[in-house]
């Protein structure tokens, strides 16, 4: 459950790889239509990893202590994907051309 950014109620959010319900998440209070916030573990988590294969070649304490760090890191990445935050999706551009289907044809 994540917290609908505009009328704070509690949502019901998709299990992460479900792409397509993603695409149609929207606050039943409200109606706002929804998306996940990006994780902003990700950013960190690249560089981090790299360090900590680099430092797991040096000795086999190190070894150690960099696989403790990189399970803590994935756990840390798979918590932001099991609770994420919501933000209002931005709304759909208005179309150029408008097709006047009722009116009279010419």
């Amino acid at each position: 459950m994540a917290k609908c950014p505009v009328c704070n109620h509690d949502v019901a959010t998709p299990f992460f790889l479900n792409v397509d319900r993603w695409r149609w998440l929207a606050c039943p209070h409200c109606a706002a239509r929804l998306e996940r916030k990006n994780p902003r573990s990700f950013v960190a988590a690249g560089p981090l990893l790299m360090v900590l294969i680099m430092l797991g070649g040096r000795s086999h304490r190190l070894a150690v202590i960099a696989e403790v760090l990189m399970g803590a890191t994935f756990a840390v990445i798979l918590v932001e994907l099991m609770r994420p935050q919501l933000q209002l999706r931005k709304p759909l551009p208005k179309p150029e051309i408008r097709l006047n289907i009722t009116g009279p044809s010419d």
